[in-house]
């Protein structure tokens, strides 16, 4: 068996990394392997708990140069010994046997990379579980095993093939890993979703949390149309459903102020405020559509919350595009931070 080589990247991550170490450490199973952690500059006890962890765990920590998780996993690829990398977020708790199924699927020399399923943990809070099981729906549409979006922090890459397209890119914040997956592809590696290799994925809680997280993946994945404008439309996991509901809230949004403008100074506005409205009701109906086929699928009333939470992902998508847009048209072009922002709280 090819030895493996664990990179994680970690910002502010002392709420979850021992548990998220010990579960790699876990997976050990007698091929050669190591654990590369890249410590971002956090600000936290992270340093100080991988200093003690170091003394009972394999484990190797290099000093990232706080430029963004990106750039923090390509240091640790370029350190890893070892032809598989596996790599898994500061916040997320891989599964017994999740090294060994997912690197199963690298046996194939035409896969690039293979991604592990999510679980949504019962023990997360409405908006962690909503979250999760808004992406196990969309996992669920996924026919066979191919896909065009493998997710980082849950994945095991072939070390030669990212060498081969030159790594992250470490412009973008969130959407980097879509990035590198598209063009895996475009380089002829297939990808896969491995629905055996389970793990927990630690969401950020509370609806804040949820929205400032949404907000990030509105504006990574701006970044990420203009670097790959083709999928605007999405991919797989992000589909075009999917991609296309912020645009209807912006226009029905955009709908109601120009029937509130015209209000105000005696103009017609009724027929446009009906629009924007009924653009809102479609928006509305079609997550309690997806909520119920979500909660009859996975047995549970969580996504029956879609309609609310999807609202205001929505929302926070469009202050995205306001605040990209913005920012383009100042000259400014996007850093990571402005989309990936660490947490300050395990409550976050």
């Amino acid at each position: 068996m090819e030895g493996v080589s664990f990179v994680v990247p970690v910002h502010n991550g002392a709420a979850w990394i021992e548990e998220t170490l010990a579960a790699i450490a876990a997976q050990a199973d007698g091929r050669p392997m190591e654990i590369i952690v890249v410590d971002d500059r956090s600000s936290d006890r992270s340093a100080e708990i991988l200093q003690r962890l170091a003394g009972h765990v394999p484990l190797r920590v290099l000093t990232g140069a706080g430029r963004g998780a990106a750039a923090a996993l390509n240091a640790g690829v370029r350190e890893a010994r070892f032809p598989i990398v596996c790599q898994v977020d500061q916040d997320v708790v891989v599964r017994s046997l999740w090294m060994q199924r997912l690197t199963a699927e690298l046996d194939d020399p035409a896969v690039g990379a293979a991604q592990g399923y999510f679980d949504t943990d019962p023990g997360a809070g409405l908006c962690a579980r909503a979250m999760n099981l808004d992406l196990e729906q969309r996992y669920a549409a996924i026919d066979g095993r191919d896909t065009e979006h493998v997710c980082t922090g849950n994945t095991a890459y072939r070390a030669g093939a990212l060498h081969a397209i030159g790594l992250f890119d470490e412009t973008l914040g969130y959407g980097y890993d879509n990035d590198v997956s598209y063009r895996l592809r475009s380089a002829g590696y297939r990808l896969t979703l491995c629905r055996d290799a389970r793990s927990i994925h630690r969401w950020r809680e509370g609806i804040w949390g949820y929205l400032v997280q949404q907000y990030g993946f509105g504006y990574g994945r701006i970044d990420l149309i203009a670097k790959h404008p083709a999928r605007i439309g999405g991919d797989s996991v992000s589909p075009a459903r999917m991609m296309l509901q912020p645009l209807m809230t912006a226009a029905a949004l955009v709908g109601l102020f120009v029937a509130a403008a015209a209000s105000a100074v005696g103009g017609p506005s009724g027929a446009i405020a009906a629009a924007a409205a009924a653009l809102l009701a479609v928006v509305v109906l079609d997550r309690l559509a997806a909520g119920v086929a979500a909660a009859r699928r996975f047995r549970t009333l969580t996504p029956l919350v879609f309609p609310f939470l999807h609202v205001g992902r929505n929302l926070a998508w469009v202050a995205a595009i306001v605040a990209w847009t913005a920012r383009r048209l100042a000259g400014r072009h996007s850093v990571p931070a402005h989309s990936m922002r660490p947490r300050r709280e395990a409550s976050e």
